[in-house]
């Protein structure tokens, strides 16, 4: 459907009065209007009555949080009228009804939004090379066809790997299969003879790899019933009311009327604080690590396993390795085990409260009475989140949280537990299965989200060093190993890599260096206007159903509505070119199914 013809059709089915839209407007919660004119997703009059005429779907959300919960829109007439959450079933703690947050309910704002990408554009002073690589982000845009975008793409493709080889292509963002291109880019490039992948992802931050040491705290977290059997929950760098909508608070919610006791740490007094917590304490950003290592401190020297037990030392001993000198892993050296550092035994710098109030901003008397509160209560839930992560030099962060809630012994018994997932913790319930598509690999070697592996030809890029490895020609391959490396295209499929990674003024400086920027996306995000090229794409709204869900449900999420402009699915982009088109793009091979 045109812009012309969707409009015409919004406004031919509404008598759009002044009178009629403060109605619409407030039957819809005051979102009738968008920014640029009416919200010509949604229809006006007639909103109650059209419910017998109209038929409820369930919609994606595909905001990518911990809540992830369906919304279901309205449809008539391929018009979203209405939207609500779910009730399916009556609520209750047990089975509760899956609610949909604002935010998810807020993505017919960005299907119908007025800054839709509605076709092909190429940058006005772009040309085959580059052209005035200076004005990305400042330059104006030209509209052009999908052959002439498709042509231009692929041939730019083409050129770069002929002359400097599929490593001099990276991929921009992280692929996830729920956004919104599915890794289809990622995947043709790889059979098209690959292309950089940075490993590691913005979102974990230092836990996605420092936890393979220290558990990941995805599965370490108890379920989520078990949080009623907690006398005490710290979170610490956690605001589910804002981060991951929908059920998490109410879950926690439960453990409050149980008589649970929530104590904050968080240089902010957030959203979930406001309605949970019991007890404040800020903390100055990026300086949690020296909090942890203050209460440390302090466990160790009060530590009195007759008189004043705070040390679960029978679960250091048993489950752990490297706490003290007698339980160092084979080969290490003794004097680098975890109490003597905190001691400063060897280092002479003792991690005092006192040290730590230096760094942390808080008062020394308030970290030794959270010391002795959290080790002298039983059952205990320590919770963060990947925030206090995302930080520079955060690399040994998720080592000290860890260490910090096992040396109480808080982990895997009834009401203790020590992680940073989400508060649905535990192994999965039920599993959406397999996509039924042919596998395949990345020649250069995938990286993915872990460790890389070692092997001919695998380049080891981290996305915290992307940009400043395409500025620089070099970066990490490992611990002393410094490569050269010539990026020379960024393809961007997904994600917002550009405004979320660390280093945006050098992200932008490393997409003006390039020869060619491309972007997949339904508006014109932050990335998108540093690309020479950028590609309309479809929202999950118009595309065909899929299932997804979370550890103990999952939602069908069917076709809310067609496509809207000329925005086609990613895979499309991809797919062989039909009859009709310029057969110079035919340069990829797929065995990938036609998208409907």
């Amino acid at each position: 459907m045109t812009e012309k013809d969707f409009l015409t059709k919004a406004l031919t089915d509404t008598a759009l009065t002044r009178r009629s839209f403060l109605k619409w407007s407030a039957a819809l919660g005051g979102t009738a209007a968008l920014a640029g004119g009416l919200s010509y997703g949604l229809k006006a009059v007639g909103t109650v009555a059209a419910e017998t005429n109209g038929k409820w779907l369930c919609a994606p959300c595909w905001g990518n949080c911990g809540g992830r919960y369906p919304n279901y829109a309205l449809v008539k007439d391929g018009v979203v009228i209405r939207q609500k959450t779910d009730d399916t079933h009556p609520d209750s703690p047990e089975y509760p009804q899956q609610r949909g947050c604002a935010r998810g309910r807020s993505q017919r704002h960005q299907v119908f939004g007025a800054d839709r990408l509605k076709y092909p554009m190429k940058r006005k002073n772009w040309e085959p090379g580059g052209g005035k690589r200076e004005l990305r982000g400042q330059d104006g845009w030209v509209r052009i066809s999908w052959d002439e975008a498709l042509d231009l793409v692929a041939g730019e493709i083409k050129r770069i790997k002929e002359t400097y080889g599929n490593a001099a292509i990276m991929k921009g963002g992280y692929s996830n299969s729920f956004t919104k291109g599915f890794g289809e880019v990622t995947k043709m490039l790889w059979q098209y003879g690959g292309l950089v992948e940075p490993w590691g992802i913005t979102s974990a931050g230092s836990w996605q790899n420092s936890a393979l040491f220290s558990g990941d705290g995805g599965t370490d977290l108890n379920d989520r019933f078990d949080f009623v059997n907690s006398q005490l929950i710290v979170m610490w760098g956690r605001n589910d009311s804002w981060s991951s909508a929908g059920n998490p608070s109410y879950y926690l919610l439960q453990a409050k009327k149980a008589g649970a006791k929530f104590i904050f740490i968080d240089p902010f007094y957030n959203p979930t604080a406001q309605a949970l917590a019991d007890e404040w304490i800020p903390v100055r950003p990026a300086t949690d690590h020296a909090l942890a290592l203050g209460i440390a401190y302090t466990l160790i020297t009060e530590d009195d396993p007759i008189n004043n037990p705070l040390i679960d030392w029978d679960f250091l001993n048993r489950c752990t390795v490297g706490f003290d000198a007698d339980h160092m892993p084979e080969g290490a050296d003794p004097k680098e085990n975890f109490q003597d550092y905190v001691l400063g035994t060897y280092d002479g710098l003792p991690k005092t409260p006192e040290w730590a109030a230096q760094i942390c901003g808080t008062p020394p008397a308030t970290i030794r009475k959270l010391a002795r509160e959290i080790g002298s209560t039983k059952k205990v839930a320590m919770l963060t989140s990947a925030s206090t992560a995302r930080v520079h030099n955060s690399d040994s962060w998720p080592h000290a949280f860890m260490t910090l809630g096992w040396m109480m012994g808080h982990a895997g018994q009834p009401g203790r537990m020590t992680g940073r997932s989400g508060v649905d913790g535990g192994p999965g319930l039920i599993g959406k299965g397999g996509t039924g598509l042919p596998s395949v690999s990345n020649p250069l070697g995938k990286a993915g989200s872990n460790y890389p592996k070692d092997g001919d030809g695998v380049v080891k890029l981290n996305y915290a060093e992307s940009w400043t490895a395409v500025l620089t020609g070099k970066h990490t391959q490992g611990k002393g190993d410094v490569r050269d490396i010539d990026i020379r295209m960024i393809y961007h499929d997904n994600a917002s890599q550009l405004n979320q990674r660390c280093g945006m003024t050098k992200g932008i400086e490393a997409h003006r260096k390039v020869e060619f920027v491309v972007a997949h996306h339904f508006s014109l995000h932050t990335q998108a206007k540093y690309a020479d090229i950028v590609l309309p794409v479809t929202t999950q709204w118009e595309r065909d159903g899929m299932l997804d869900g979370g550890r103990e449900y999952l939602i069908y999420m069917n076709k809310i509505v067609e496509p809207l402009f000329e925005a086609k699915h990613d895979r499309w982009v991809w797919m062989p070119r039909q009859s009709g088109r310029s057969p110079k793009s035919k340069c990829y091979s797929t065995r990938w199914p036609e998208p409907r």
